[in-house]
Order: structure tokens, then C-alpha cells, then sequence
């Protein structure tokens, strides 16, 4: 059935489907301009042993990400201003014990979403029965004897932040091995849309070796400030806000970013333990 923008339904015998106050709030408060909300029976069962999806291949990570699993007590969601919070940082979110609400840009791409993540949830359950023990590879994130609510606060993106998140990458060994083993070498220029000054970080010989404002890098991404923090926050990946759209790849390819997968993301597990205001 058709409803108007304020919840109406078009022809006036009808009556609304029960979750249209979760559709309107979806539309609403993201960039949606498709909303699908089903209940799929393999992320259903799923939802009700776990707290998060986790995706394991390199597909699921960087299409649907980590889905946070939200907790749903009532028939129909009431509680739509949570699920419309994570919606506005990820394509789709789980409702436990209920569903699945996937956002995209027309209906094939949220339908698309809710397939894989059934799809990979239905190949988790396959892993646990035939004993697979592979998990994707984690890493410490935080130097020992130290935690992030220890350390000192800095303005996003200040001078103080930048210099904190170049000492944190150039003092773990296991950056710094990555970085030399996949021949890191390049410049990124990270931009807060917000702020006039760009920054530009030099990567040479498994270490950052310079730090100067400007926007010269090889690479330049930018973004607003409420997709930075929440990289920032660990609420979003990094790899996965660029994809979305969120932090915009203003300058460089891609797929030439992805040769240095591994030590940029080791250098953002560690950046997202520098607290910021």
C-alpha cells in the first residue's frame, strides 16, 4: 500500500502497516531512499546468542560491516529513534529476536544488504558446525598499562591530536612491521570539513616521518565532524565510512589504498584509543 510523507495511507480504506512509524523514521533521519524491514530466520535465531554481527570476509566488511544487534521487546519497534542513531552510520541493523532494518538508495540495494547479511550469518552457523576455528585476525589495540579513558583529550584533528596519533603508530611494533613489510610510502591528507586547515601525514620506511598542514597528500579523505568521531569512537569502521560515503575519498584510488589495508588499519585501531573532546 502507498502513505503519503506523514504517514497516510493514499487510498483512505486502507490501514498502515503497524511499522510505518519506523519506515517514516528512517526516511526521516538518514539519507535513505529505500527502507526494508523483514524478518530473515537465520539473523533472527542469530540475534538471540549474540550482541553484534561480526563479519568475517572482506565483503561483508566493507558492505554491511559489524551490525550492532538492538534489543526489542514489543511486537513492533517503538523505539525508533536508537535504530534510526545506528542507521545513520551503517546500511542495516538487527532487532533481536525480530528482524532486520536495511536503508539504501532504491529497494534493490537495502534488498541486496538484507540478502548477504542472511547469507553470512547462515555461513557463521556453518563455521560453528563443522569446528572452523579461523577468526579474522585481532589485535591488541591499547599499549599495556595504559587504557584510553587514561589518556589525555584533544581536540579533533588540533595539532595536539595529530602529533598524539603519530607518537601512538610510530611506538607500536606492530604498525611499524606491517607498514615495512607492505612498503608503506605515501602521503594522506586527512580533512575535517569543518575546519579550514587539512593535515597531511608522510608514511616512508614503516614509520610517519612528518606532519605539516596543507592538503598535498597523495591521498586525501575528508569528511564532517559527526562521521570523524564516530570513526574516532569506534562506531564506524574507517574502510567502511569511506565506502558509504560518509568520509569522502577526495584524491587517490581506492583499490591503491588497499595494498596498505593492514597497517592503516592497525594505525586507526590504534588512533580510535587517543580520546578526543
Amino acid at each position: 500500500m502507498e502513505i503519503d510523507r506523514q504517514g497516510k495511507p493514499i487510498k483512505k480504506k486502507q490501514q498502515p502497516s503497524s511499522e510505518t512509524p519506523l519506515h517514516l523514521a528512517a526516511y526521516n533521519g538518514t539519507e535513505a531512499k529505500a527502507v526494508i524491514h523483514v524478518h530473515p530466520p537465520m539473523v533472527l535465531a542469530f540475534s538471540l546468542t549474540h550482541q553484534s554481527f561480526i563479519p568475517l570476509s572482506f565483503e561483508e566488511k566493507y558492505t554491511v560491516g559489524e551490525v550492532p544487534i538492538l534489543p526489542q521487546e514489543t511486537p513492533t519497534v517503538t523505539e525508533t529513534e536508537r535504530v534510526v542513531k545506528e542507521l545513520r552510520l551503517r546500511p542495516i541493523v538487527i532487532l533481536q529476536g525480530h528482524g532486520t532494518v536495511a536503508v539504501g538508495k532504491n529497494l534493490r540495494e537495502a534488498f541486496l544488504l538484507t540478502d548477504l547479511l542472511e547469507e553470512a550469518v547462515h555461513c557463521q552457523f556453518f563455521k560453528h558446525e563443522t569446528g572452523v576455528r579461523a577468526e579474522p585476525g585481532q589485535s591488541s589495540t591499547t599499549p599495556k598499562g595504559e587504557s584510553p579513558a587514561q589518556k589525555e583529550r584533544h581536540a579533533l584533528f588540533s595539532r595536539e591530536h595529530l602529533t598524539a596519533l603519530i607518537e601512538s603508530a610510530n611506538s607500536d611494533p606492530e604498525f611499524q612491521s606491517q607498514a615495512s613489510q607492505s612498503d608503506l610510502t605515501t602521503t594522506l591528507t586527512l580533512h575535517l570539513e569543518e575546519t579550514d586547515t587539512p593535515w597531511t601525514v608522510h608514511f616512508e620506511g614503516g614509520k610517519i616521518t612528518k606532519l605539516e598542514a596543507g592538503a598535498e597528500g597523495e591521498f586525501v579523505i575528508s569528511g564532517k565532524r559527526e562521521w570523524w568521531e564516530a570513526v574516532f569512537q569506534r562506531r564506524i569502521d574507517p574502510f567502511l565510512a569511506t565506502q558509504q560515503g560518509k568520509l569522502k575519498l577526495e584524491r587517490g584510488e581506492l583499490w591503491k589504498l588497499s595494498q596498505w589495508f593492514k597497517p592503516f588499519q592497525r594505525a586507526f585501531t590504534l588512533w580510535q584509543n587517543i580520546p578526543i573532546k
